[in-house]
């Protein structure tokens, strides 16, 4: 396998106490320690709940319990006659003043509090102000509201029908859909040996991080502006969603997030609601500052953080060797009540359209509908981990159907290292990587470890466990992680699509990663970022990388983050675009940085600039004269007369890869995902299935991943074990789940169950290096790995261990409850009816009692029974 082992336990650690001149070893690649964990663990760190200004008030919200009603009347005397109640807001107030939050698509008209009608349970009606918080939740008891209930739509194919209109302003539940067509994939299926079709379904999950969504507001009536300190995740991208709804412009309203966020993964973008309320409540209170907090209920119910939930129908076109011709598949997503930002979370798997396989006919379909449930948001992955697992369930079924190893079969069609960089049929690139040598490295691994007298791969130990009713299993499964999303394409779903042939290169629009620093006149170097952290090691990542390209030690170095206002509009930290951005960012900061001050040195001594450099963090003379250390120079560009334009401050704007690489081109102008790294994981998850009870337990989680050059083996390490651990509750526990009414039935952690360290197996975890071309430093991100991969692994291994009794996993999450009856449904269909007898002594069909088990589905978009029919007359012949 090419590249070394890394790991926190090899990596070289910085000597602190070192001089500058004796440094030899590179800080960036090694694991030095997060800077952010010192004041993390010694309970220094201010979050949000921390922040109460003097005099602060608190906000409490009025929830309806309807997921779908008319508001008929509502009475908020009472609750204006409490004397601790300072203020009262309802949906026609802040008509009268303020504006509908933006959506993710045309039409839709939402206000921060419900108007007219109510379309989830957990949807906010009223807003009450008060003295503390407990005060302002009795206040709301004492409101009242009559509603006339109207039948809710909860299942998204029920949405497909029209029957109910959640919005009949917009008259339909499928405000958007689209279809791609890459390759002749008509053909591709109708010359193939087989064709395979199923459906599988992704439950609804989300990142519910241990910190809520937050926020603290103040008015200013002198200046006629806004303070929000919040929790918000890309708070100098998705400020639109505050300022527009508040009807200001954006340098009027300061978005500042803490260093520290208890988590997001991508949950906290959509908490603008809370941010507008609070700002409108400071307003209407002439500028009393009013500060607002989730409980967990509130985050869990109707929090506008829910993610991905899609039903799959997916067709495979399979020749008799082995080799895939082409894949079809169609989703429908079900987002709740409102397309909340972001929409096109629908659209990024087209960045791995087809996944480490090599596949040129693949077509690629889906509708988006509501329904009346929580509106959905973003969630590590970002609508890829659904995708992979629909794919690696159908690619465990044609191993089955064809009799092969599914680890084979995978391998025979991967992309190979040759044809690297490799455009997909998306138009989306990957850049580098061995993949069949990296499942051969973890295949090797874990037979050499576990295929031995007492492992955990041991036949006679697998046998002997199966007479207990303990069904063991390991699949080996390779998934790629795009990463450095760009964000001209993001806005697709809004853009007129029969306008995108004839859009020019020139037309498109991508975000840089904004860097600036300074220097101090105690010769330190004083970084700010513009991107906001989540816990993804910003600060740590920086300082490495400052410190090697100014030559300094990380301890003269403070990095520091801008509020949305002092900062460009950015991307953030989406879609592992940290890691490349900012070593990007910063390398150019550097350069321009030695550069301004080997200006002033030769300024200072009056010579030309080719008399001087910049050497281990110091200006010398190349005639051996003399020096300027860090604080000599600031205290000359201090006292110089140059006002702000001091050299020794500096910036740096790094451009996108894809924006500058003509590689890209097609996808850039075409608006079509562009995640120009390609990161990947192997792995071997190795679990035990109880039939008995439908139980599965990770005995051991095998993992090969490749981000890249790693930037920090330890930041590395911690994300994979925590995206794996998300990736654990994805697969086998976690759900929000509806009853037919509509009623949520997760909303406290006795319903939503999260994995614990119990749930979580050893994870013997490898690394390779395979550097990307496209990026400054060789790096690829690695900020969604684990819970992109982990599921569709555990799914494939529980599949395998199951094989022998005919089970697929056609749903996630696996819970005990869905396992146990798929075992029992393959149990009681063992015996043959006449018909089944009848099919087995002929031709093979796609019926639910064919060797492996595999259940045969209904076309959801159209032709129902009759076009699976066709399907089947066709594998047929």
């Amino acid at each position: 396998m090419s590249g070394a082992e890394t790991g926190p336990e090899s990596a070289p650690e910085p000597d602190a106490d070192a001089s500058a001149d004796e440094r030899s070893e590179s800080f960036t690649g090694s694991g030095l320690e997060r800077v952010e964990d010192h004041r993390i663990l010694t309970g220094e760190a201010e979050y949000i709940h921390d922040i109460a200004p003097e005099g602060c008030l608190h906000m409490a919200l009025l929830r309806t319990t309807h997921p779908h009603a008319e508001i008929e009347s509502i009475d908020t005397s009472a609750a204006e006659d409490h004397p601790d109640c300072e203020l009262v807001l309802i949906g026609a107030d802040l008509q009268e003043e303020y504006h509908p939050m933006p959506c993710g698509l045309p039409g839709f008209e939402e206000w921060s509090l419900a108007v007219d009608r109510v379309r989830f349970v957990g949807e906010p009606v009223a807003a009450v102000v008060a003295t503390d918080r407990y005060v302002a939740e009795d206040v709301v008891d004492s409101i009242g509201v009559e509603y006339e209930t109207l039948d809710p739509v909860v299942d998204p194919r029920d949405a497909l029908d029209d029957e109910t209109i959640i919005h009949e302003d917009v008259g339909t539940n499928v405000p958007d859909g689209e279809e791609f067509v890459f390759g002749d994939v008509d053909d591709a299926f109708a010359d193939a040996d087989r064709v395979i079709e199923r459906e599988y379904s992704w439950g609804r999950i989300s990142g519910v991080p241990l910190e809520t969504g937050g926020v603290v507001a103040e008015y200013d009536t002198e200046n006629d502006s806004f303070a929000i300190d919040c929790n918000i995740q890309l708070h100098t991208l998705v400020d639109d969603t505050v300022y527009e709804t508040l009807g200001y412009p954006p340098e009027r309203v300061s978005l500042d997030v803490p260093a520290d966020v208890g988590g997001s993964f991508g949950t906290k973008i959509a908490i603008h609601r809370y941010c507008c309320l609070a700002a409108m409540a400071s307003q209407q209170l002439d500028g009393t500052p009013v500060k607002f907090v989730e409980d967990r209920v509130e985050n869990l119910q109707g929090g506008d953080m829910h993610s991905t939930q899609r039903e799959y129908e997916v067709r495979l076109a399979v020749d008799d060797d082995g080799t895939i011709q082409g894949l079809d598949t169609w989703f429908v997503d079900d987002f709740g009540a409102w397309p909340h930002y972001p929409v096109n979370q629908a659209l990024k798997p087209l960045s791995v359209l087809t996944d480490a396989y090599d596949i040129s006919h693949v077509r690629y379909d889906y509708d988006l509908v509501l329904t009346n449930k929580t509106s959905q948001t973003a969630y590590r992955g970002f609508g890829v981990p659904p995708h992979l697992y629909a794919i690696e369930m159908i690619v465990d079924e044609a191993a089955r159907e064809l009799d092969l190893d599914p680890a084979e079969l995978r391998r025979m069609n991967f992309v190979t290292p040759e044809q690297m960089p490799h455009e997909i049929p998306s138009h989306n690139i990957y850049d580098s990587g061995d993949y069949p040598a990296a499942l051969d490295h973890l295949r090797d691994r874990v037979e050499e470890r576990e295929a031995i007298d007492g492992g955990l791969l041991d036949p006679d130990t697998i046998e002997e466990r199966r007479e207990e009713g303990l069904y063991r299993g390991v699949s080996y499964t390779l998934h790629i992680e795009p990463g450095v999303s760009g964000s001209d394409w993001t806005d697709r779903q809004r853009s007129d699509r029969d306008a995108l042939a004839e859009r020019d290169r020139e037309d498109v629009a991508e975000l840089p990663e904004h860097l600036r620093a300074e220097i101090t006149r105690e010769g330190t170097v004083r970084a700010f970022l513009a991107t906001d952290s989540s816990g993804q090691g910003h600060q740590t990542i920086v300082t490495q990388l400052l410190a090697d390209e100014l030559e300094v030690l990380p301890s003269a170095i403070e990095v520091e983050y801008l509020d949305s206002v002092a900062a460009p509009t950015e991307y953030g930290s989406a879609a592992s675009r940290m890691a490349v951005m900012l070593s990007g960012a910063a390398q150019g900061l550097g350069a321009t940085m030695k550069e301004n001050l080997e200006t002033l040195a030769a300024e200072e001594w009056g010579v030309d600039e080719d008399a001087v450099q910049y050497r281990d963090g110091v200006v010398e003379r190349r005639d051996g004269d003399s020096i300027l250390e860090l604080a000599d120079l600031a205290e000359v560009d201090a006292t110089g007369g140059r006002g702000s334009d001091r050299l020794t401050r500096a910036s740096y704007d790094y451009e996108h890869p894809a924006a500058v690489l003509s590689k890209f081109d097609e996808a850039l102008a075409g608006k079509f995902p562009v995640y120009p790294t390609a990161a990947f994981a192997v792995n071997a998850p190795i679990v035990e299935v109880d039939t008995r009870t439908g139980e599965v337990e990770i005995l051991k989680f095998y993992t090969l991943r490749d981000c890249g050059t790693q930037l920090n083996p330890v930041i590395v390490e911690g994300q994979a074990h925590g995206g794996i651990a998300q990736g654990i509750g994805a697969a086998l526990m976690e759900e929000f789940g509806y009853d037919e009414s509509g009623q949520p039935q997760a909303v406290t952690f006795f319903d939503y169950l999260s994995p614990s360290i119990s749930d979580v197996p050893e994870i013997d975890m490898d690394h390779s290096e395979t550097p990307s071309p496209f990026t400054a430093t060789g790096a690829k991100g690695t900020g969604e790995g684990g819970m992109i991969d982990a599921p569709a692994s555990i799914a494939s291994s529980i599949n395998r261990a199951l094989e022998p009794l005919g089970v697929v996993v056609d749903r996630i999450p696996a819970t005990p409850n869905r396992v146990h009856d798929w075992v029992r449904d393959e149990q009681s269909s063992s015996e043959p009816t006449t018909a089944e007898s009848e099919d087995a002594t002929g031709a093979e069909t796609d019926g639910g009692e064919r060797a492996g088990g595999a259940r045969s589905s209904p076309d959801l978009r159209s032709g129902g029974d009759e076009q699976a029919e066709g399907l089947r007359t066709l594998e047929d012949e």
